[in-house]
């Protein structure tokens, strides 16, 4: 069963914040995929949701952010993974080679440590990483779910 880690994006439908990259079948594509595959999330992600969360407050409703987040960590959908330390000094290379957005760097660098897929849609970092030399084969999209983990 193959290893998914869901950026920060797709975790915010959720919690009832819209996400105009992420479409009605990108998160089908994600609920399908939770059958043949293990879902991962960060919680370093709550950084970013809580910002957002704070951003939009005057938009987010605050039961279904409340509800989501309870559904985010008690729904038994995804399973809490943690960054390495070969993960950290990962992240930290990247950093020093320019790439400014921390969790984002720790996430892929999580990611490729445990042999992981990211779901992601930073194509600022597909191509950083591209340009630096790194595994962007690893980096999906959520329609190529379907064929990238479809087994025997």
């Amino acid at each position: 069963m193959p290893d998914i880690l869901l950026d920060t994006s797709f975790l915010l439908p959720t919690l009832g914040l819209d996400v105009k990259e992420v479409s009605k079948s990108d998160l089908e594509a994600i609920r399908a995929a939770s059958k043949r595959a293990q879902l991962h999330c960060s919680f370093l992600s709550f950084v970013e949701i809580l910002g957002l969360v704070g951003k939009e407050s005057r938009k987010a409703d605050a039961k279904a952010v409340r509800d989501g987040m309870g559904s985010l960590l008690n729904s038994g959908l995804y399973k809490w993974t943690n960054p390495s330390a070969e993960a950290l000094r990962l992240a930290l290379e990247l950093r020093k080679k320019g790439h400014k957005d921390n969790i984002d760097n720790i996430l892929y660098a999580t990611a490729a440590d445990s042999g992981m897929l990211f779901l992601s849609l930073d194509r600022d970092l597909r191509k950083f990483l591209d340009r630096n030399g790194y595994d962007v084969s690893l980096i999906v999209e959520a329609k190529e779910l379907k064929s990238r983990i479809s087994g025997p």
